[in-house]
């Protein structure tokens, strides 16, 4: 895939997604901006994949953090979602600064271990997954 947008200043972080996939039973991953724009992927995930999973988890992200007060009467930070399916799973972690990082595995994966393989990548990539506010045309 890899045709998402690049950039001179953005690294091309696909490689980084591929490494986590090396896991057992895990498929696809995807970086997204919080808006829902696909900022890099895995190989096998297509654009039209890559476009539909950004704007989905953007969503589902947002929902997330809207439930925070029925977890805990404190202000406490959304930090991850996890959807199950008869044949599968979706994460949803946040990556940084307004970036978001979704993978998805098989029913066989070791969930607690893939999550924290995520929570690790996200963790040694650091600011390099950190997606800036869009300019909009005309702006600078």
């Amino acid at each position: 895939m890899n045709a998402l947008p690049k950039s001179n200043v953005r690294p091309d972080l696909s490689w980084i997604l591929d490494e986590l996939l090396v896991t057992p039973h895990a498929w696809h991953a995807v970086l997204l901006s919080a808006d829902g724009l696909a900022m890099a992927a895995s190989k096998d995930v297509g654009d039209v994949l890559a476009d539909t999973i950004a704007a989905s988890t953007s969503g589902l992200q947002a929902l997330s953090r809207s439930c925070a007060e029925f977890v805990s009467d404190q202000d406490t930070p959304w930090q991850q979602t996890m959807v199950q399916y008869r044949d599968g799973y979706l994460f949803v972690i946040a990556a940084g600064n307004g970036s978001f990082l979704v993978a998805s595995a098989g029913i066989e994966v070791e969930v607690a271990h893939f999550s924290y393989l995520m929570a690790d990548t996200v963790k040694r990539l650091g600011d390099a997954m950190a997606v800036g506010a869009r300019q909009h045309a005309g702006q600078e």
